[in-house]
């Protein structure tokens, strides 16, 4: 990265933790504060990871058992350990696992729960209100955008699953949740049902139910297990993606895609219909 134009691309994430960890030479991070200054979301990104405090080591301990151990040592062995800065703000470890991170995603054994574990606690627009309204119901918003603008329609390629499979599938989801999910009541119109899977968002479960829309690719509908608010379904937007959203006394509830905002909102609607959460 040169840091000399204002059309420069985003730092990547490594560089910016190393920026924040203190472990960049001078010029560079002269040349990093520059941009910062002159690309507001250059520095969101950075003022976002600087707030990341998740369980690393603990959350990747089961994608690194599962790591090809001597290629991800040759990889380790090769990075340079750079002594730890006074004004270093998050562990010179984090880095090293960055890279185990970096090989593993190579050798695709990297999976989404991992991944939302990775990612955070969303957006750095993502902010929550002191009093608890309609911004913080919304603070996961982020954090399920950002793993969905992952997928492209070869993540969700294949066949649709026979009824017998979907059920099963959604029977793992409904006593983490406390429902009764079914194929009828999940499915999408014009999109074909994928796969389901609880996954965990701030220590809460989260269910994952992923579709493909032969027009517009991947849709995901997203249950959270918290209480919150009554709301009916409204329209949010994150990392170019549409979002439908709903609450109700014990979950929180959304429809991801690529489709145009008022379609997305009726077929959410009529899945919350079905679903009376």
């Amino acid at each position: 990265m040169t840091g000399e134009s204002d059309q420069s691309p985003m730092p990547s994430d490594e560089e910016l933790t190393a920026f924040i960890d203190g472990e960049l030479e001078e010029e560079h991070r002269t040349r990093l504060l520059d941009l910062m200054e002159r690309d507001p979301a250059v520095a969101a990104r950075v003022e976002h990871l600087s707030r990341a405090s998740l369980p690393f080591g603990e959350a990747f301990q089961p994608l690194l058992d599962a790591a090809p151990t001597a290629d991800l040592q040759r990889m380790l062995d090769g990075m340079s350990v750079p002594p730890v800065a006074a004004n270093a703000v998050v562990p010179l470890a984090r880095r090293r696992l960055f890279g185990a991170i970096a090989a593993s995603v190579a050798a695709g054994v990297l999976g989404d729960r991992m991944l939302v574990r990775l990612l955070g606690a969303g957006d750095s627009d993502d902010l929550a209100d002191d009093d608890g309204g309609p911004d913080r119901e919304r603070h996961w918003h982020g954090v399920v955008a950002q793993y969905m603008g992952l997928y492209t329609r070869e993540t969700v390629g294949g066949s649709t699953p026979g009824r017998d499979v979907q059920a099963a599938q959604l029977a793992a989801l409904n006593r983490p949740l406390n429902l009764a999910l079914t194929p009828e009541a999940v499915e999408v119109a014009g999109a074909e049902f994928r796969r389901a899977q609880i996954l965990s968002y701030d220590d809460m479960p989260l269910a994952q139910i992923t579709y493909l829309d032969p027009r517009s690719g991947p849709l995901a509908l997203c249950i959270l297990r918290r209480p919150g608010t009554v709301r009916g379904v409204e329209q949010d937007r994150r990392g170019g993606l549409s979002i439908a959203y709903w609450t109700g006394p014990d979950h929180a509830a959304l429809l991801i895609g690529r489709l145009p905002p008022q379609e997305l909102t009726a077929k959410a609607e009529a899945v919350r219909g079905r679903l009376a959460i």
